[in-house]
C-alpha cells in the first residue's frame, strides 16, 4: 500500500469522484447515492470527507459527520466505500484508522456507524480487524434502496468504535487481531431468556450474492437474525466477533 496516500478531499471534483466511488461499490440508482453537494456542506460544517489516493485516482473513501450521545461527542461514519477492483487490498482499514486520528485529534473518542450484519466481510472488519461493537439493531433503516440489496429490507447493526479501547490502540499500532472465540458459547434459543454470558447466532457467508441468486433463502436469513439480534440485544447482550469455521460463518454475543 504504500502507492497509497489517505487526505481529506479537498475540490468539488473529488467529491465528484467519491460519489462515482459508492455508485460503483454498491450499484446504487444516483437517486440513492449522497450528493456532492452534500458530502461537501456536511465536511464544511464540521465532518469528515476521507479519500485514498494512487496519484490522482481515488480507490475508496470515508465520510463522517458530527453527533452527540448522552452528552458525549462523537462521528457518526455515513460512508465508507471501496472501488470493486482495489477491494482486498486493506483500505477500508487504512481509511477507518485515519477517520480515528482525525476524531482523536479533535477529542473525539467515539466513532458510530451501521452495516448490513448478513455482510461477513462487513462484519469481520467491524467487529475482528477494528474491535468495533454492534448494540443496536434497526430494522429496515433506510427503507428500499436496491443495488447489490436487491428487495431485501435493509436491517442494519448499530456499532459504537471506543477510539481510546486498549484492544482499539493495539491495533491501531499494527497488532494483529485475535479470532473469537465460540468456546463455551451456546446456540441461541428462540423465546429464552439467556443466563449464559456467550451465545452463537448462525448466519449464511453468500451474501450480497445470496440477495439475488437466492432471495426467498435470503430475506428467511435476514428474519432469523433479526429475531435473534432484538431478543440477544434487548437482554443486555452485544455483537462482539464474527467466527468463521469452515464455510459456516457465527456471531458471538456477550453480556
Amino acid at each position: 500500500m504504500r502507492d497509497v496516500r489517505i487526505r481529506e478531499l479537498e475540490k468539488p471534483s473529488e467529491f465528484a469522484l467519491a460519489q462515482a466511488v459508492a455508485r460503483a461499490a454498491w450499484k446504487l440508482e444516483d437517486l440513492e447515492t449522497s450528493s456532492v453537494a452534500d458530502l461537501i456542506a456536511i465536511t464544511h460544517a464540521g465532518g469528515l470527507t476521507a479519500g485514498a489516493f494512487a496519484g490522482r485516482e481515488l480507490l475508496g473513501f470515508v465520510h463522517g459527520f458530527p453527533r452527540e450521545i448522552a452528552g458525549r461527542r462523537a462521528q457518526h461514519s455515513h460512508l465508507l466505500a471501496v472501488e470493486p477492483r482495489a477491494q482486498g487490498r486493506g483500505l477500508a482499514t487504512l481509511l477507518k484508522l485515519y477517520q480515528r486520528e482525525w476524531c482523536l485529534r479533535r477529542r473525539i473518542d467515539l466513532v458510530t456507524w451501521t452495516y448490513d450484519p448478513l455482510l461477513v466481510k462487513n462484519a469481520r472488519l467491524n467487529l475482528v480487524r477494528l474491535r468495533a461493537r454492534a448494540r443496536s439493531y434497526w430494522r429496515d433503516f433506510y427503507g428500499p434502496i436496491g443495488g447489490i440489496y436487491a428487495d431485501l429490507p435493509t436491517d442494519r447493526f448499530e456499532v459504537f468504535w471506543e477510539l481510546s479501547d486498549p484492544d482499539v490502540r493495539r491495533i491501531a499500532r499494527g497488532g494483529i487481531p485475535s479470532e473469537p472465540s465460540l468456546a463455551g458459547a451456546v446456540a441461541f434459543r428462540a423465546g429464552a431468556r439467556h443466563r449464559e454470558r456467550r451465545v452463537r447466532v448462525e448466519i449464511p457467508t453468500g451474501a450480497p450474492a445470496l440477495y439475488r441468486r437466492e432471495p426467498k433463502t435470503a430475506r428467511r436469513a435476514r428474519l432469523a437474525l433479526r429475531r435473534s439480534a432484538e431478543s440477544l440485544m434487548g437482554q443486555g447482550f452485544e455483537a462482539t466477533g464474527l467466527a468463521l469455521e469452515g464455510e459456516r460463518a457465527f456471531y458471538l454475543f456477550e453480556r
